[in-house]
């Protein structure tokens, strides 16, 4: 290899404002805002609920594990209430 350096590519200015000026025609004539992170509230319910590994404490993860199971109240009222369906299914002889 040899010892010269490269130098970088200077954009052109307007291009990158036609380039502008064409994504805005196209689209609703907004400019689309950078991602912002949002709440602590938010960060904590996007860590249960998204993708990968989870961000809160094994604490928070206990509580929402408690929250969500169903009461003796909720399991009575889906015994009586649902209506389960099954489709293509035949008793067997």
């Amino acid at each position: 290899m040899s010892d010269e350096r490269r130098r970088r590519r200077v954009r052109d200015v307007a291009a990158t404002q036609a380039d502008e000026a064409a994504t805005t025609a196209r689209g609703s004539g907004r400019v689309a805002r950078p991602r912002t992170e949002g709440t602590d509230a938010e960060r904590g319910l996007r860590g249960l609920v998204g993708a990968g590994p989870t961000q809160v404490d094994i604490r928070a993860a206990m509580r929402a594990r408690d929250a969500s199971r169903p009461r003796p109240a909720d399991l009575a009222a889906a015994e009586t209430d649902l209506v389960i369906i099954r489709r293509h299914w035949q008793p067997p002889d």
